[in-house]
């Protein structure tokens, strides 16, 4: 893992904007109301705020305005593994959720933490290269059918939050919510994408299937130049994600035709994330096209 994690300037996003984007949908509207619900809980559970960092799908639209709709949500932290982790982080999340509720406007909002499991196994957590929390809160109206199966642990309507230990993380962001005092750590732009590059590297050997990535990388491409300095800095991090994955990336590593294979593997079903659907061929050649103009040759 990296020494030590820069922190870029702050950012301020409007998270309300992207709960009303889903207005027109019941059940996405409550979920990203939940989901605001949570994200605004982890600011306030000190200290893990300050070691927990957003990635993922819901980094892409809270942030970065993309709409590709997801609900699971992802996290790197660098605390360091322990077996009473699951247990301290649930108890902080469940002193902040109700709070975070009220102060959002939410009071008939219940959102309960369900379960913290460890992947892998307890007993064997800590001593993991790469262990990983999945955090389940789930979440109904007061007063609903619902609220009795939240109550017993057996909530219908459930977010999934995953944690990840000892992945390198180059620098974050500091995100401040608009009209709140809520503020998390996220991913730099340039820890985004070496990430989901190294995810699309790693498809074979996980047996994943990464078509969202190609995706979102091309809406990133689209919407931010990165100069020499910046190109660089991706592909440090990308050696570096990769290397601790025991992967060796080259500069043809993503053009390689079990890669391709796996990235294009239900494009289509974008379709239910995005709407109308871009040609993959296209948005992969610009994806192919950036990570080739990454300094190779340079590499330590």
């Amino acid at each position: 893992m990296s020494a030590e994690v820069e922190t870029e300037e702050a950012v301020t996003v409007d998270i309300g904007e992207w709960v009303e984007r889903a207005r027109a949908d019941p059940a996405a509207y409550l979920e990203r109301q939940a989901t605001e619900v949570f994200l605004s809980a982890l600011s306030m559970s000190e200290p893990y705020c300050e070691k927990i960092f957003l990635k993922g799908g819901i980094l892409m639209g809270v942030v970065y305005q993309s709409v590709r709709q997801t609900a699971d949500i992802d996290f790197t932290s660098t605390l360091e593994p322990h077996p009473h982790l699951a247990d301290q982080i649930k108890e902080a999340l469940s002193a902040t959720l109700p709070r975070a509720a009220a102060e959002l406007g939410y009071p008939d909002l219940i959102c309960r933490v369900q379960s913290v499991r460890h992947r892998p196994r307890a007993n064997s957590f800590a001593d993991a290269s790469f262990p990983a929390l999945e955090i389940r809160i789930g979440y109904a109206r007061r007063g609903s059918p619902q609220e009795e199966r939240l109550s017993q642990g057996r909530a219908t309507e459930v977010l999934y939050a995953d944690i990840s230990f000892r992945e390198p993380v180059g620098a974050i962001q500091v995100v401040r919510f608009k009209d709140s005092e809520a503020t998390i750590r996220a991913y730099s732009l340039c820890d985004l994408i070496a990430e989901k590059l190294r995810a699309l590297l790693q498809q074979e050997v996980r047996n994943r299937y990464r078509r969202q990535d190609i995706y979102d990388i091309d809406v990133l491409l689209s919407h931010f130049p990165f100069d020499e300095d910046e190109r660089a800095r991706v592909h440090a991090l990308l050696l570096e994600k990769s290397r601790a994955r025991g992967l060796e990336p080259t500069a043809e590593s993503l053009s390689e035709p079990e890669v391709i294979r796996r990235a294009k593997e239900e494009w289509d079903t974008l379709g239910l994330e995005i709407g109308e659907v871009p040609n993959f061929e296209d948005c992969f050649a610009r994806v192919d096209e950036f990570y080739r103009s990454l300094p190779w040759g340079t590499e330590q």
